[in-house]
């Protein structure tokens, strides 16, 4: 619809521009054949050439006046064309003056000025005033003086005035030209007076239609330049009307003068010639009307069709439109527009503002866009409609300005989309960019994105959470990614409940969450806030009808007491989840500088741990373990070293962080299996009787539910019998997540042959149980029962108490850390079976074993 403005109005200036260079060729023209004239005529009266004075010996000649006056016509035509307005003006008021005066001169006898300014001209002798300017001439140059100033100054009224001074001009032009084509006197002069000279007639009528092309945009100009059937008659019927007339008198004139015919004939052809060509001009302009008058029928009938339409159009149309009045009020809307607004009908629209019950801000948006669209531009802006059933559309609005032919701004439309769906794939996509598709809690960006806005802005309390899901790679791997994802969400919803309005919960990746604590400022308050977060998360989740428990870590800092740039925060943060992590999972950790070094200590652990595995490091040292009567070597326990390159063979403790890794104490333990089943069938095949091998066993190798079943799979690989090697475990495998894994583990383990040692007897709270509980075969005093055997009653005590139990329930008693004779005698007294410690020997490479059994059996054959 604005299109088609555009275009109209592109079309009628093109058209104004046509009309408007023929008028400006016309006056050009006017005023080129003026000053023309006027410098012919001069030169005729000073050169005394006859033709140039007078047309015909027999007709007047023009006034050397007249032809200064002309001149100053063409000059004030020539400047008004070429908007010198101020100069013009004064070319048309000395024009207006010199006819003045002449007319006072004709009337009153007063100063003849064309007798002063050219009596070296003029003849004198004969008619009283000789060659003077003509009364009708001396007005016609007084009208053409006030339309040359009325021209120059511009205004409506004064350009209207100014075409019906040209008009009557023509007119006193054109009487003069009829009187002499028909030889009427009266109608070439005033009175006695001189009459009009012919070629002054001839150039008056062409000043007065340059007169009238300088106002072009009024009256009968506007008429004669219009494209439409009107200005086409006018054009060709009003010079035919003119002209056709006149050349008939003159015809009629030059046979009578011939001697053709008489003057009564002449006068009937003349009349006769006059009907039959007005009678043709009628009858053409008669069947102009009717072309035109069926031309706009048919427009008329096109515009209804495109007005119908454009009817179906709008009411079919999904967009809303709306025409505006300059104010902005609605004249009128299709039906799109009706739906959008939730209106009953359009009569609720109309006169008021456009979006007047759609609030302030959208109030503001529409009037900026309408000022864009008065300065030619176009207006855009979003707005939100809520329908009747509270459903919430949004539309998207462009404003455009209507102009008419004249370039003028008429109306506003507006045309609006629904963008409601569009909307709502970007609002998704922008969710989708900022928040995690499984919980539904921000994403890692945009926590990022609040916590630099919380310390950019500076003075905003708060303390920072970091959490973490404990032994969460258990339950993928024992329960599936389902379990895990059911976890994750459950953890979500929970921390969700657990925290107020004013926090923040994220989900940062994997199973690591971090909240912000808005307006936490204290330890004693962070601790709290922690606490009852963690006492959110203690309650047993379900899955797969299974009841599972849950348990987290978390790592605190304060922006007030640990820094305000969130790198540091966030690292702070992280460094308090693994301390708790690490010294015990389940607890809440707030920062301490203190952890920074002891983290950075295991952080060097676990590095070292990763190399050792990477190289091959690790290998098992064999330590024997003797009866201890006979010193006889029954078995050896396999103890983890490393060989160090900068510093030679490194004990456990130096990597110790690696055993609370889950991954890393696994690869551990992988490695030892396989050194050891390797060192084990080569013994076999060498006819070594080395009795068992006892392998320490973590809980995170527990984790893996199909280890013992692996364990099992690799001795039958390695074709060493189940009898031939024992597992080692304290009672921290029984403690906590997957317990009942380890039970299972150990069971398959026991069923096949395989032997269970609990290490570290007597220094857990729970060991009694734990005999109950799982397949145990053998216990093992702990070395520190051993240090002060003799010194402290209490360890003697819990000796013989071990031992006592052990020969109750038939199990087997391993002493560690025997490094003196008299501890040895101390335990052989007590029915203590079994020992290891320096004193029977030290943890030796595997190819050292076979020396060792060798010379442990030749001691044991002597003291036999």
């Amino acid at each position: 619809m604005v299109f088609g403005v555009g275009r109209f109005g592109y079309h009628s200036r093109r058209i104004e521009h046509a009309g408007g260079s023929g008028a400006e060729a016309l006056t050009r023209l006017a005023a080129l054949v003026s000053i023309s004239a006027g410098l012919l005529v001069l030169m005729g009266w000073s050169n005394g050439v006859e033709v140039l004075k007078r047309l015909d010996p027999s007709f007047v000649a023009m006034n050397p006046l007249t032809a200064v006056c002309f001149i100053l016509s063409g000059f004030a035509l020539g400047l008004n064309q070429l908007c010198f307005r101020r100069t013009a003006l004064l070319f048309g008021s000395a024009i207006a003056l010199i006819a003045l005066a002449k007319l006072l001169d004709l009337g009153v006898v007063g100063l003849p000025i064309d007798q002063l300014l050219f009596r070296h001209l003029l003849d004198g002798e004969g008619d009283p005033q000789p060659n003077r300017m003509a009364p009708n001439t001396a007005v016609a140059f007084l009208l053409v003086g006030a339309a040359l100033a009325c021209v120059a100054a511009r205004r409506h009224t004064g350009q209207l005035i100014a075409q019906v001074l040209g008009i009557t001009v023509l007119l006193i032009s054109m009487f003069a030209l009829v009187g002499y084509a028909f030889g009427i006197h009266t109608l070439r002069g005033i009175g006695p007076f001189i009459p009009m000279a012919l070629h002054t007639a001839v150039v008056m009528l062409i000043v007065g239609i340059g007169i009238m092309c300088l106002s072009r945009d009024r009256g009968l100009i506007l008429v004669l330049r219009d494209r439409g059937p009107s200005g086409s008659m006018a054009r060709t019927v009003l010079p035919l009307a003119v002209s056709i007339p006149v050349a008939v008198g003159a015809l009629r004139l030059w046979g009578q003068h011939q001697g053709y015919y008489g003057t009564e004939a002449g006068v009937t052809l003349q009349v006769m010639a006059n009907v039959i060509v007005m009678s043709a001009l009628l009858v053409a302009s008669i069947l102009a009307l009717h072309r035109s008058d069926q031309i706009r029928r048919e427009r008329e009938e096109a515009l209804k069709k495109s007005e119908y339409f454009n009817r179906t159009i709008n009411a079919a149309s999904p967009d809303c439109v709306s025409l505006l009045d300059q104010s902005g009020n609605v004249l009128f809307s299709n039906e799109a527009a009706v739906r959008a607004f939730g209106v009953a009908s359009v009569s609720e629209l109309l006169g008021r503002p456009w979006g007047f019950d759609l609030g302030e801000n959208v109030a503001r948006d529409r009037e900026a866009a309408l000022a864009a669209a008065r300065v030619g531009r176009v207006g855009r802006m979003t707005y939100r409609v809520t329908a009747g059933a509270g459903e919430q559309r949004w539309f998207e609005a462009l404003m455009s300005e209507m102009v008419n032919a004249d370039d003028q701004p008429i109306r506003f439309i507006v045309m609006s989309r629904d963008i409601t769906q569009q909307r709502q794939v970007e609002e998704q996509v922008r969710w989708t960019a900022t928040h995690d598709s499984l919980t539904e809690l921000p994403n890692r960006s945009l926590f990022q994105a609040h916590l630099d806005r919380l310390t950019g802005t500076g003075g905003r309390d708060f303390a920072l959470l970091l959490l973490d899901i404990d032994d969460f790679k258990l339950v993928n791997d024992s329960l599936g990614h389902d379990a895990g994802d059911t976890l994750l969400r459950t953890v979500a919803e929970r921390l969700r409940n657990a925290v107020r309005p004013s926090d923040f919960v994220a989900r940062l990746a994997g199973d690591e969450f971090a909240i912000v604590l808005d307006g936490v400022v204290s330890e004693a308050a962070t601790i709290a806030a922690a606490e009852k977060i963690l006492g959110s998360l203690q309650e047993p989740w379900a899955y797969d009808g299974r009841v599972c428990d849950c348990r987290m870590s978390i790592g605190a800092s304060i922006v007030a007491l640990h820094g305000g740039a969130t790198a540091e925060l966030l690292k702070n943060a992280d460094i308090a989840l693994y301390s708790a992590k690490t010294h015990e999972r389940g607890r809440v950790a707030l920062f301490h500088p203190q952890m920074r070094a002891e983290m950075q200590s295991r952080a060097s652990k676990i590095s070292m741990a990763r190399h050792a595995l990477d190289e091959k490091l690790i290998v098992p040292f064999y330590q024997p373990q003797v009866e201890i009567k006979t010193r006889r070597i029954v078995g050896f326990e396999a103890l983890l070293r490393w060989n160090r390159p900068a510093g030679g063979l490194q004990l456990p403790a130096s990597i110790d962080a690696a055993f609370d890794d889950l991954e890393l104490a696994q690869e551990i333990t992988d490695l030892m299996l396989a050194h050891l089943l390797s060192d084990m069938r080569l013994w076999l095949a060498d006819g070594i009787d080395f009795g068992h091998v006892a392998i320490n066993v973590s809980a995170a190798d527990f984790k893996r539910r199909d280890f013992a079943e692996n364990l099992l799979e690799q001795l039958a690989l390695h074709s060493i019998p189940a009898n031939r090697i024992q597992v080692e475990v304290t009672e921290t495998v029984f403690l906590g997540r997957g317990a009942e894994y380890v039970a299972e583990a150990l069971k398959t383990l026991s069923t096949n042959g395989i032997r269970i040692a609990l290490d570290d007897f007597g220094t857990g709270y729970s060991s009694l149980s734990h005999l109950k509980q799982f397949p145990v075969d053998i216990v093992k005093i702990d070395r520190s029962f051993l240090r002060d055997l003799h010194g402290d009653e209490h360890n003697a005590a819990i000796i013989r108490t071990v031992i006592s139990l052990g020969r109750s329930l038939k199990l087997d008693v391993v002493a560690e850390g025997v490094e003196t004779a008299d501890q040895a005698l101390y335990l052989s007294a007590q029915g203590c079976p079994f020992g290891q410690g320096y004193l029977f020997g030290r943890a030796a490479p595997a190819a050292r074993v076979p020396n060792l059994i060798k010379t442990a059996a030749g001691r044991a054959s002597q003291a036999a």
